[in-house]
Order: structure tokens, then C-alpha cells, then sequence
């Protein structure tokens, strides 16, 4: 028997084994995250699709409970739905999460710009690693909404 052979022979043969120590993308992920989504809703008033996009910063506050900021812009020429935004994400489990929004937007109003606050609650359920089904209630002094959609991830 080696010298070079006698360690392992040692280490294989017995019954201990040692946990080794794991990769850096094995840590725990962080807790900022930036983030960006889109979605789109048909308006007769626009005679086309309205698109949103939202992005912005969140942060795991627990493993289940985020909280972010963000913006929205759109396309629609007769309401101004962009803005600031913020709220809360909350994770039932692994594939349902439930979120609430306030946003603001500007609306017109006898001939004048105003400003207010929108209310928006949301879930999603994820059905494969890529595709997942959400449901919305939007609701603001103008108009309130629903909006059931597919989602797909990328």
C-alpha cells in the first residue's frame, strides 16, 4: 500500500462523512430584488390594448412577505395611469401569491388634470415553471376593472 493510498483507504472506510461546503450560488438568495412585469387590458374608449409596465426595487422583509416600490408607465391616450406605486407581496406558497398595490395616476376632470390614488389586489397561481393564471380588481374614482390572464415567464 502507498502512502498516497492509506488516507483514502482511511476516509473510505469509515463511517463519518463530512458535509463539504456549498457553492456561492447555493447561499441564501438576497433580499433586494429588482423586478419588471407587463401586462395589457382592452379599453373601448381607446379602441386598442392599454399596456403597462411596472418595475421597480423589492425586498424580502420574510421569506413569505415582500414589499416594493416601483413605477408604471402606459400607452393610453386618454387616461394617464403611469406613476409611482407600492405595496405588498405575500406568498401563500411555493406556487400562490397574493399582492396589493397603490398607485398613483391622473385623470381629467372639468377641463382640469387631477390626481388620485388607485387601489389594485391581485393573485397568481403558478401552473409550470413558465406559465401561471392571475386575476385583478383595479379600483379608482374613474373606473374599477377585473382582469383574468395567463402569464408567461422568461
Amino acid at each position: 500500500v502507498s502512502l498516497y493510498a492509506l488516507p483514502l483507504m482511511l476516509f473510505c472506510g469509515s463511517s463519518l462523512s463530512v458535509e463539504l461546503p456549498a457553492f456561492p450560488w447555493q447561499h441564501n438568495q438576497s433580499h433586494h430584488n429588482f423586478f419588471m412585469s407587463s401586462g395589457s387590458k382592452s379599453s373601448s374608449a381607446d379602441s386598442f390594448d392599454v399596456w403597462n409596465i411596472d418595475s421597480g426595487y423589492s425586498y424580502s422583509v420574510f421569506d413569505s412577505l415582500d414589499v416594493y416600490i416601483g413605477a408604471r408607465l402606459n400607452n393610453s391616450e386618454l387616461s394617464n395611469d403611469s406613476g409611482f406605486l407600492s405595496g405588498v407581496n405575500y406568498h401563500v406558497s411555493d406556487r400562490i401569491s397574493v399582492k396589493s398595490t397603490l398607485r398613483g395616476y391622473q385623470y381629467e376632470e372639468n377641463n382640469e388634470t387631477q390626481g388620485g390614488m388607485a387601489a389594485e389586489i391581485s393573485s397568481r397561481m403558478r401552473l409550470t415553471e413558465n406559465l401561471d393564471v392571475h386575476a385583478t380588481f383595479d379600483f379608482e374614482k374613474v373606473q374599477q376593472g377585473v382582469e383574468v390572464g395567463l402569464g408567461f415567464r422568461f
